[in-house]
């Protein structure tokens, strides 16, 4: 009876490959080991055969390269007998001195075919002073240059080649949708409200039209309204557009996608149109939903006429499908898209028809009232004093936005905390706001001015203080003589209110007002300095509009030069202007020098506080100003 033969096993056609594959790491593994243990063992019979000094200087080579010398100081040991063991390899010795330490010197750099006089000495200097000279072999390079060197001309190509390697691996990443990066950010939906929001109101009042669509947009459809589809938050850097953008996501529930103009850019050609698809789809799948577009002048401007290089038509690309998506917005999307920008002129035509990016909402600075509620808002996130007068705050931070008075805050709290205060005082925060108008700290100036020019420092600011108080040219705030920036002193001056219109009586005032420093100075010291430049340049400035373009000009009447053409002011229209405009800055230091002569003491006594205090303000400037102890 005859046995069954055994099945043999079939392998696929996979299973055969991986077989071979390891079949060839098996025996590249043995192959590997074998010369390993060769080498191994040849390492092992040459330690064999050296000295134990010669195997110390090899082992802990790094002891003695660690402390390289001078081939003169090697020489100078040498000779004044002080080697106790000296190992070569090559140019390089490593010996240690009759005190066990461990140096190291290279005798020769110039290459093999160089010779040392000072080498070919050490076999008799061995014999005669009795240091143990042996030959070693010591690699000084460090264990980086050694990997670099190891790399040989093979690891270079590789090199070479890797960039193009990965360029095209994550080109063809980006074509497949693989790249972790290329997605669009996650919505969220904020919390925020207009309510959060602090001034702002004729932006929020034109964005509450979009919130009321987003929370029922099936009431506008139903009597044919059309949906607002995009929304161009225009206006100066730091007035709060994104915080409005996010607003509007929290007041009527919708999610939000904030992305910016960069957002589109990408080494890759056409990546960037994918990435415009991407954030539509996301943005319809997660409806209701704002998309945010910050610095959407980012993308610029389709080219016009000629032949557009690559980049141009890229970014032609871009836009016309960002207009492509909007232009595909159904009624019930329910997705708008709010772009940002500081440039509004920078926006292509074609995104601002209607239909599009239609509606233009502009923010603005805030007004006096605004600025105290960011003050307050903001000084409630740190520990502050509780009597500070935010209202005077208010009126020396004029033209900063929200996020100047953020920063504001948080750089007096940092200037607290540098001091070893416990609490951010009124001091910080002028401190912190005078270093934002100004531009910067205090600067180094102040340690070149002598005390002369300090007097002469207060004196000027003093003056204008004092003119800008009695003539009523606005609330004189603070007053300091620490030069910041490129300014020696100043004096703030508040308006009384920001409304955009000027009587004659406040320009007159701030006309005497720019001219008090010099006739102060010239009261006080019977000279003047050039420290009134500027001041005199705008006075002069200000007396040319007030009699060219103002209205105030007894020559010409009602007749503007701002609206009269060029090429008719000639030369007797412009000695004119000069000449009225020296009357009124003749009539203003009049009046100037009236009220300082008349109030020298308060003059004096303002002085003196600044050079005792260098800035003055709140409740003591104000009673020297009004003359009172």
């Amino acid at each position: 009876m005859s046995l069954p033969r055994p099945k043999l096993l079939k392998l696929t056609p996979a299973q055969q490959r991986l077989l071979r594959i390891a079949g060839v790491v098996l025996v590249a593994a043995a192959v590997i080991g074998l010369l390993s243990w060769l080498q191994g063992r040849a390492d092992t019979e040459a330690r064999a055969r050296k000295t134990p000094v010669a195997l110390a200087f090899e082992q802990q080579a790094e002891t003695w390269l660690a402390h390289p010398r001078t081939a003169s100081d090697f020489e100078h040991a040498l000779r004044s007998g002080r080697l106790q063991a000296v190992g070569v390899s090559g140019s390089l010795v490593l010996y240690t001195d009759r005190a066990g330490l461990r140096h190291s010197a290279r005798l020769v750099d110039c290459g093999p075919a160089c010779g040392s006089a000072l080498l070919a000495r050490l076999g008799e200097a061995s014999s005669t002073q009795g240091f143990v000279l042996t030959p070693i072999d010591v690699d000084p390079r460090t264990t980086s240059q050694r990997a670099a060197e190891a790399l040989g001309a093979g690891g270079q190509v590789l090199l070479t080649l890797l960039p193009a390697v990965l360029i095209v691996g994550l080109m063809l990443m980006q074509m497949r949708g693989a790249l972790p990066f290329s997605s669009t950010k996650l919505a969220d939906k904020p919390e925020t409200d207009f309510d959060d929001v602090i001034g702002a109101q004729e932006a929020k009042q034109a964005l509450k039209r979009v919130a009321a669509f987003m929370k029922d947009p099936a009431a506008y459809t139903r009597v044919g309204a059309h949906a607002p589809r995009g929304v161009l938050l225009d206006g100066p850097p730091g007035t709060g557009k994104t915080l409005l953008a996010r607003a509007l996501a929290g007041e009527c529930g919708a999610n939000f996608i904030s992305v910016d103009g960069s957002y589109f850019s990408s080494m890759f050609f056409g990546a960037g149109i994918g990435r415009v698809r991407e954030l539509f789809q996301r943005a319809r799948r997660c409806a209701p939903c704002i998309v945010f577009i910050d610095e959407i002048d980012g993308l610029g401007k389709r080219s016009r006429g000629g032949e557009p290089g690559a980049g141009e038509q890229e970014q032609n690309r871009i836009i016309n499908r960002i207009l492509v998506e909007m232009d595909g917005f159904s009624p019930l999307d329910n997705v708008v898209v709010i772009g940002a920008t500081n440039h509004i002129d920078n926006i292509d035509e074609a995104m601002r028809r209607p239909g599009r990016f239609d509606m233009v909402v502009r923010t603005a600075m805030p007004t006096p009232g605004e600025r105290e509620a960011l003050f307050a808002l903001y000084l409630s996130h740190v520990e502050a004093d509780e009597a500070l007068d935010l209202a005077s705050l208010s009126r020396t931070a004029t033209g900063m936005s929200p996020a100047d008075i953020a920063n504001c805050v948080n750089r007096a709290a940092s200037y607290a905390a540098e001091a070893g205060e416990s609490r951010v005082s009124a001091e910080r925060l002028y401190q912190a706001i005078e270093a934002f108008q100004l531009g910067g700290e205090v600067s180094s100036t102040k340690d070149l001015l002598t005390p002369p020019t300090f007097r002469r420092l207060a004196v000027h600011e003093g003056g204008h203080a004092l003119v800008a108080h009695l003539l009523d040219a606005g609330s004189v705030e603070r007053v300091s003589i620490e030069p910041r920036g490129g300014a020696l002193g100043v004096t703030y001056v508040a308006r009384h209110s920001e409304e955009p219109l000027y009587g004659e009586h406040e320009l007159r005032s701030r006309l005497a007002m720019m001219l008090a420093g010099r006739e102060a100075e010239m009261l006080a010291f019977g000279n003047t300095s050039s420290g009134a430049a500027d001041d005199l340049k705008r006075a002069s400035e200000l007396a040319t509009n007030m009699i060219a373009s103002y209205g105030f000009s007894r020559s010409f009447g009602l007749l503007s030069l701002a609206g009269v053409p060029k090429e008719l002011i000639g030369p007797d229209i412009q000695r004119n202007v000069l000449d009225e405009a020296r009357t009124l800055l003749e009539a203003a230091q009049g009046a100037c020098r009236q009220v300082l002569t008349e109030h020298r003491d308060r003059l004096d006594a303002l002085t003196e506080m600044l050079l005792a205090q260098e800035t003055v303000s709140g409740a003591a400037l104000k009673a020297v100003l009004d003359g009172r102890p």
